[in-house]
């Protein structure tokens, strides 16, 4: 009892510590799983930024390249050459990635005749030509741009030293390209040095480059996105460039765009500063050009300004808007699910089923090993009993084996007919002893495998016939009534005769035992459906002690025992029912049980109909229910 007592307390013990072990462990996981959320979003927001700005600069890269080449064809701002711009433009296309880039180049000079000069770099020739329809803001613009450079910018003023050691640069190195973005084209001012050094600088000409639009919807704007939002299965995000009036000029998906699914995740200027003022305003061109006379003081070039390095200053490319309402070239994008946000949130649920799946797991692993340890326990006690149930049954016959043959061997019985009761015991035990011995035998066989039953016509009244012979002793000796019902013109069933009469017997003197010791119902019947016979119900009943429903469940057990006749004079080894249910199952048949307590118990075996393709193959000349075999 003390012991019993102990482990109850130790159950009472850990299972709430382990419970709570789980409980800690899934806060735990919730809250990390919480903070890896945030860092996951950080993460790829800052790596969001980094891509776009990845994108911008290498578009201005490639855009720049041409305009570095370009620049530098003008070293005499009062004689372009068409010669020189067609070397240059020719050099770039031979190191260029996208050499068709470049759609057309153009010089204007302002002239009453105001003609384009369009560059044939084959011909190293420049032709005049009118300008085009699309040109046509940008020519205004133009015609109403200032002609000389305003000396309080103080761009092209530099110290004696670096006068003298030749550092003194064309301050129109420091003008930025301006991007026609409706075009698209960059410009650029050529500034003219003025004999009087006294005098500010002006504009000689301007020049034009066209860009293909073709080329940076086809090729350019791809590969960037591919290399800048491309994951481990595809683009993770889906990628769109947007034109003047947020017109859509390239998108990797047809459906995107900052107006038709929400909000872009981010996005920034191709051109210009990278990200819109607060203000919602948008500079116009004075703003870009504070040399220019009339364009403010501007800002000055302060870090960028590499004067004194020796080193041309990188191209600075800015846009050329006509309007506050035309706006940047932007490129947006947005998550492939939906949004950063619902990407992290899809991560997070993933974590929490991941990392709650794992504690579930654990939950459950922590309830079979409790539940195996206690099934092992019950299953090692039931062991015991079976050990003290089997020696009991055992000992009954040996001792009175023992005791009638003592007394034949020492001459106490010389009656013949003292000597033939004295026989007639010895018969009787030694055939319960074998019984005993035969069913532990076969329980051992059938928990190695099932049995493989050859299945023939058996006549189940026959079978009953068996089972009340071979138990016949023990009903006489308890007086008890036995009520037999077959119903007439029963079909046969299909069985193994042997091993279906070993199962009556088993349920019979289990009837016998716990039952009230007065009356057993062993009936037959088929069961109908439709007017067909679909089985053969083989039933028997007592009215004895029943069967709780709480013990029901575990009779079918190997060595289980009910507790109230475990304790009791009645004795038994709690193999008879598990092994009857083996057997009719191994039979393709159903052992079912009715019992209620205080009043009796149902034991029913359910039997299929021998088919007539199998009475067919029945040997010829066989009786029904004299099949030859017990078990295989």
């Amino acid at each position: 009892m003390q012991s019993l007592n102990k482990e109850r307390l130790f159950w009472w013990v850990t299972v709430p510590a382990l419970v709570a072990v789980l409980a800690t462990l899934a806060v735990l996981q919730f809250r990390w799983s919480e903070q890896v959320s945030v860092a996951t979003r950080e993460q790829m927001q800052s790596n969001l930024q980094t891509s776009l700005m990845g994108f911008r600069q290498d578009l201005g890269r490639e855009v720049g390249a041409v305009a570095v080449e370009l620049r530098s064809a003008a070293p005499d701002p009062a004689n372009l050459r068409a010669s020189d711009f067609s070397r240059q433009f020719r050099h770039w296309q031979a190191t260029a990635v996208h050499p068709g880039l470049v759609e057309q180049v153009f010089v204007w000079e302002r002239s009453p005749q105001d003609e384009l000069m369009r560059l044939d770099s084959g011909r190293d020739q420049f032709e005049p030509r009118a300008w085009p329809a699309s040109f046509e803001k940008l020519h205004q613009h133009l015609l109403a741009a200032p002609l000389v450079v305003n000396r309080g910018s103080g761009l092209h003023q530099h110290s004696a030293g670096q006068r003298q050691h030749g550092a003194h640069r064309n301050p129109g190195n420091f003008v930025p390209w301006m991007v026609a973005q409706d075009i698209p084209a960059i410009v650029y001012p050529v500034l003219q040095r003025n004999a009087d050094a006294s005098q500010p600088p002006s504009v000689s000409s301007w020049i034009i480059v066209q860009l293909n639009p073709v080329v940076l919807q086809k090729e350019v704007f791809p590969e960037l996105a591919q290399k800048y939002f491309r994951g481990t299965s595809g683009l993770d995000y889906r990628v769109a460039v947007l034109g003047p009036r947020e017109s859509l000029l390239y998108a990797t998906d047809n459906g995107f765009n900052a107006q038709g699914s929400g909000p872009p995740d981010a996005q920034v200027n191709l051109f210009g500063p990278p990200f819109r003022r607060a203000d919602g305003a948008q500079p116009g061109l004075m703003a870009y050009f504070p040399q220019l006379k009339g364009g403010g003081a501007g800002r000055p070039p302060a870090a960028d300004d590499k004067r004194g390095s020796g080193m041309e200053r990188p191209v600075r490319l800015e846009p050329f808007p006509y309007s506050v309402e035309d706006g940047y070239w932007q490129v947006a994008v947005k998550h492939q699910r939906g949004s950063v946000e619902a990407a992290v949130s899809g991560l997070h649920r993933r974590n929490l089923m991941i990392s709650f799946g794992v504690l579930v797991l654990l939950a459950l692993t922590m309830a079979l090993v409790v539940i195996a340890s206690h099934r092992t326990r019950r299953l090692a006690s039931l062991q015991m009993d079976f050990v003290a149930g089997v020696s009991h049954e055992l000992r009954t016959p040996l001792a009175v084996i023992s005791s009638a043959a003592e007394n034949i061997a020492h001459g106490v019985v010389s009656d013949q007919q003292q000597l033939a009761r004295y026989g007639a015991s010895i018969l009787k035990q030694a055939r319960q002893l074998n019984q005993l011995v035969e069913q532990v035998l076969v329980f051992a066989a059938t928990q190695q495998k099932h049995g493989n039953y050859q299945l023939s016509a058996v006549n189940v009244a026959n079978v009953i016939e068996t089972a009340l012979e071979n138990t016949s002793a023990l009903a006489g000796t308890a007086s008890i009534t036995i009520e037999r019902k077959v119903e007439p013109g029963l079909p046969p069933a299909a069985a193994d005769f042997g091993a279906l009469a070993q199962c009556l017997q088993n349920l019979i003197t289990n009837a016998i035992k716990y039952g009230d010791g007065q009356w057993i119902g062993i009936h037959a019947a088929a069961h109908k459906v439709d007017g067909k016979v679909r089985e053969i119900e083989l039933s028997v009943e007592d009215r004895g002690i029943g069967i709780s429903p709480q013990e029901i469940k575990h009779i079918f057990e190997p060595f289980y025992r009910s507790p109230s006749v475990a304790g009791s004079s009645v004795h038994g080894t709690g193999l008879g029912l598990p092994l009857a249910r083996t057997v009719i199952e191994a039979m393709r048949g159903r052992l079912t049980v009715k019992s209620e307590p205080g009043k009796g118990s149902s034991f029913t075996i359910h039997l299929a109909v021998m088919s007539g393709a199998r009475l067919a193959e029945t040997a010829p000349g066989s009786i029904p229910g004299e099949t030859a075999g017990y078990y295989s």
